[in-house]
């Protein structure tokens, strides 16, 4: 009778992630990087710095679930090309979930993740004549994420962290390093 029970267990492990090696199946992580926002409709961009919070689920696993919340802004940056008026620029608050995937690979684990969440502040991209928009208030946004977790339990992550708000043709992106920390 162990045997089957044995078997049950090592299934539902591998299909709903492992946890980290010697650590708990849950964990809080912490982002921050060199931001840029950038219109997808013309050159331009703004800069600035990115800051987020998770709460991770099977940390170190193959699947990931992940909620988070954080906030990113980008200040003006002189980069229309002789366009004028030239601003881009984002100031947003933002919380959301997302799954990460990732390659199960000892000590360098690349990883994708994809979700679903909403902003709250403000964004801005006047260039020249082709380009004047602004908004405001709750706007939705789908987070996208390339990286590396690295180290013996991938805590250490090098990512792109890309927030994407479709109904303003807007995305900020980010250069950024994370750590996850077990609970």
């Amino acid at each position: 009778m162990q045997r089957p029970f044995a078997v049950t267990a090592l299934v539902a492990s591998a299909l709903l992630g492992s946890p980290a090696l010697g650590g708990s199946d849950q964990a809080l992580g912490a982002t921050a990087g060199l931001a840029v926002a950038g219109t997808t409709r013309v050159k331009g961009y703004g800069q600035g710095g990115f800051f987020a919070a998770e709460y991770v689920r099977w940390p170190g696993g193959p699947f990931s679930p992940r909620a988070y919340a954080g906030f990113v802004f980008a200040l003006p940056y002189a980069s229309c090309a002789g366009a004028s008026p030239c601003d881009v620029s984002a100031t947003l608050f933002f919380l959301g979930t997302k799954l990460r995937l990732m390659a199960p690979i000892p000590y360098v684990g690349p990883f994708l993740e994809l979700g679903i969440g909403i902003s709250a502040g403000t964004i801005s991209a006047r260039i020249g004549q082709t380009v004047d928009f602004e908004g405001s208030g709750l706007l939705l946004h789908a987070p996208f994420a390339l990286g590396l977790a690295l180290g013996a339990e991938h805590r250490f992550q090098l990512s792109l962290q890309y927030l994407l708000h479709p109904t303003k043709s807007l995305v900020t992106v980010a250069v950024a390093i994370g750590f996850d920390f077990s609970i």
